[in-house]
């Protein structure tokens, strides 16, 4: 196939892919609008967003100023088929949602002492730690949820025994559903669509554990954060830059 054939296939390829991601039944919608709703809902796909839209104008340009059948006034460069090419199978054929999480996690127990929570978090520079009880994950303890238990405990300084406290006493001071649970099947659209619903529900997911049923009784094998998610716009992909 040359070129121009191989861009206008693969370009009504990936406006149908984005009618999809858009949640968009009507393939007659126009390729911007459908675009400037996947993106906001999605960050790889807000990723190459300008890419996208000048090849809307191209391919616009193409289609309607056709001199005669199968014969275009432009043939599209090899880079820009390729990377289109590319993208179509991202959309197709998404990541999964483990290759960018953070890994292994590290968990505790109900009964862990929080003064060995702290020499963890002082040792890993970690802030964020699931939290189980007989094999079930309960919460996600947070720093924010650490500095409401001392604030609360600063007051009994003097009598109160910090060095047997357990982790469990800090489980009821994090905000109530912080933690969503996805499979290791999930995809990176997967996980940015849970943030998505949480945020349209005005409430805060603190991260996504990822496990191998997706359910909280199984134990964690990655985790993601809101910031992890901003991290993946920054990311470079196998794909040529031209955003």
């Amino acid at each position: 196939m040359r070129n121009s054939e191989r861009f206008e296939t693969t370009f009504n390829r990936i406006h149908e892919l984005l009618c999809q991601y858009a949640n968009v039944v009507n393939t007659h919608v126009s390729f911007t609008e459908v675009l400037d709703k996947a993106s906001d809902l999605h960050i790889i796909i807000d990723k190459h967003a300008d890419l996208l839209k000048q090849c809307s104008k191209l391919r616009n340009a193409m289609i309607h100023r056709k001199v005669k059948q199968n014969f275009y006034i432009a043939e599209p460069h090899d880079d820009i088929v390729e990377e289109l090419v590319e993208i179509a199978e991202i959309l197709a054929n998404p990541p999964l949602a483990i290759q960018y999480a953070s890994k292994p996690v590290e968990y505790f127990e109900t009964t862990t002492t929080v003064m060995h929570v702290l020499k963890v978090i002082n040792s890993k520079s970690f802030s964020q730690f699931p939290i189980y009880d007989s094999n079930n994950c309960i919460g996600l303890i947070t720093d924010g949820g650490m500095l409401r238990w001392f604030a609360e405990k600063s007051a009994d300084v003097l009598s109160y025994d910090f060095q047997q406290a357990q982790i469990q006493e800090v489980v009821a001071f994090e905000k109530e559903s912080n933690v969503a649970f996805i499979s290791k099947q999930a995809t990176i659209f997967d996980a940015q669509s849970v943030f998505q619903q949480y945020m349209e529900n005005k409430k805060k997911l603190e991260a996504i554990i990822i496990t191998d049923n997706g359910k909280p009784n199984s134990l964690p094998i990655g985790l993601i954060s809101s910031w992890d998610l901003i991290k993946l716009k920054l990311r470079t992909f196998p794909l040529l830059n031209h955003t």
